[in-house]
């Protein structure tokens, strides 16, 4: 578990509106300021919502990039219409419009909450967004390398590797575009709509293809053998993707579990206690704050006018080597992953405060140079610190492996 953050304050504004209930949990403000998106559901506590934003801070240290971790959360009621669902998100943008306007909290979107969702919470604080960048395609990008990193981690049978995907939604589909059906196959799989298992697996990118034709119910036209959704957590295969909800690795699971490692896509799968279990049996747990940093750290620089392909290129190497400098020092030392990570967030808050620590006007000046700049000069800068970020780390990993 990291260590205290100096910059911790675990602020919590909760809300009630007509048809809804939202609160913001701003866990940590970094130069003044947090981030985090929306989560929109009708089971949400404000005690999943604060988990959520610690898991911000915690990817925002590790990248180190200059912002604290924030998350919100909506639980709208099941009797709005889509006119209704928009006056409650423009409603919930209005209250919190002090947190938005004054630069304390940016919201993004998360789940349940996508482009037309976003804009209308921002429109309630009294902002028009322009383009609204796709995360999912990037967090599919970080969860890719990471998954090659595994599979180069992994002892090899020369058979494809077996992936079960828990929630496979909009990022599990940019995913499996990318995967390779003689490297991977994937052999369980759920949606909101149902779950199943084939011991032959289905190819990963005609699953992306259904899903965009059939959406969630695409489970339905699989062939293979029909399961409840929770099965998927424990099928036999060698990684697991949990990409649904909060805490959904409980303890319970954590010891049934025969996965040889565990690769999330959402963000705090693991409840209390279930990490332990997990690495007394050997199982290579990633944090999610690692594995899916792509949704922020991929388009942070795509919005500063890096090219799709250069950012391929950039996390096809500098970020895969700092996932496979982490996990080769996990496998070498014997020590979990989680725990690696947590030090270098540990490390990287005690360094970082006398950098970042600008004053509100200085801050200010700074973002009105930037809009003014022009984009390729925003672009070479905004590359220029995403590889001193990555040398930073692997760095730090390697002064960790020489102490170990």
């Amino acid at each position: 578990m990291p260590n205290a953050d100096p910059s911790h304050i675990d602020l919590s504004v909760s809300t009630r509106g007509d048809g809804y209930e939202g609160f913001v949990v701003i866990d940590s403000l970094v130069d003044g300021r947090s981030a985090g998106g929306v989560r929109i559901s009708d089971q949400l506590s404000v005690d999943e919502v604060r988990e959520l934003a610690r898991e911000m801070s915690l990817k925002f240290a590790l990248f180190h990039l200059p912002r604290g971790g924030a998350k919100a959360g909506l639980q709208l009621s099941p009797a709005l219409d889509a006119e209704g669902r928009h006056r409650a998100l423009r409603d919930f943008g209005r209250r919190i419009s002090p947190l938005v306007n004054g630069g304390l909290y940016y919201p993004g979107m998360d789940l349940n909450c996508g482009p037309e969702e976003l804009r209308s919470i921002y429109r309630g604080a009294g902002i028009e967004l322009g383009r609204i960048t796709d995360t999912s395609f990037f967090t599919g990008l970080s969860i890719f390398h990471c998954l090659e990193a595994c599979a180069e981690a992994l002892p090899a049978d020369g058979q494809p590797l077996r992936l079960a995907v828990e929630g496979f939604g909009s990022v599990a589909r940019h995913l499996a575009e990318r995967l390779d059906s003689a490297r991977y196959m994937i052999t369980a799989v759920s949606t909101l709509e149902g779950a199943v298992l084939s011991e032959s697996g289905f190819d990963p990118r005609d699953l992306a293809r259904r899903k965009v034709a059939a959406g969630d119910a695409f489970v339905r036209e699989l062939e293979g053998r029909q399961v409840e959704r929770a099965d998927v957590l424990v099928a036999e295969v060698d990684i697991l993707l949990p990409s649904s909800r909060t805490w959904v690795i409980s303890r319970e699971l954590a010891g049934r579990m025969p996965v040889r490692a565990i690769l999330p896509i959402a963000n705090a799968p693991y409840a209390a206690g279930s990490l332990e279990i997990l690495a007394a049996k050997k199982t290579l747990c990633l944090p999610g704050y690692m594995s899916n940093v792509g949704g922020v750290l991929a388009s942070s620089l795509y919005d500063l006018g890096v090219t799709i392909p250069e950012i391929e290129r950039l996390f096809a190497s500098v970020y895969r080597s700092v996932v496979e400098d982490i996990l080769r020092l996990a496998v070498r030392t014997g020590r979990p992953v989680t725990a690696i990570t947590g030090e270098l967030v540990d490390l990287h808050r005690v360094g970082r405060r006398p950098r970042y620590a600008r004053s509100l006007p200085a801050r200010l000046h700074q973002r009105f140079l930037a809009r003014r700049l022009p984009k390729s000069w925003r672009a070479r800068q905004a590359r220029r610190e995403f590889l001193a970020r990555m040398a930073s780390i692997r760095a730090e990993i390697a002064r960790m492996g020489s102490d170990a």
